[in-house]
This record gives C-alpha cells, sequence and structure tokens, in this order.
C-alpha cells in the first residue's frame, strides 16, 4: 500500500560489520576515536547502524543501551 508504519524490533542483534573511526567530523572530533557497527537485529529483517561503546569484532552479540546525540549506542552482551 505504500503506507509506513512503526513496528517494535529487538534491541538486541548481532553485528553485521563494523569500522574505527579514527579521523571524525567536526561535531564527533571530541569522542575519537570510536566504533561504528551495521547490526542485524534480533526476529527482524532489519539492520541499523549504531555507536558501540567499545570494540567489537563480526558475530558479537549486543544490545541497545541508550540514545546519546541523536545515536543509538550499543554495548556488547
Amino acid at each position: 500500500s505504500g503506507k509506513l508504519e512503526a513496528q517494535e524490533v529487538s534491541p538486541e542483534g548481532t553485528v553485521f560489520s563494523f569500522t574505527d573511526i579514527h579521523i571524525a567530523p567536526a561535531e564527533f572530533a571530541d569522542i575519537a576515536p570510536y566504533t561504528i557497527a551495521l547490526i542485524q537485529l534480533d526476529e527482524a529483517d532489519v539492520k541499523v547502524t549504531a555507536r558501540m561503546d567499545g570494540p567489537v569484532q563480526i558475530g558479537d552479540k549486543v544490545a541497545l543501551d541508550k540514545m546519546e546525540d541523536g545515536a543509538y549506542l550499543y554495548t556488547k552482551l
């Protein structure tokens, strides 16, 4: 129908891919270096891009910790 609907999704998932940011845009320079990950959410055919609270590897189980400065912040389980 072309209509978008809000849907609840799991706050947990698995790291699908990641990269470490060492030279950040000016608005994020104060938190560099930091890790950005692509998270495959559990129980949904959805991936989200999120900032990690520490180092990760592909396949790590993670969970949403909080929203910070407009970004999802995930932590390893």
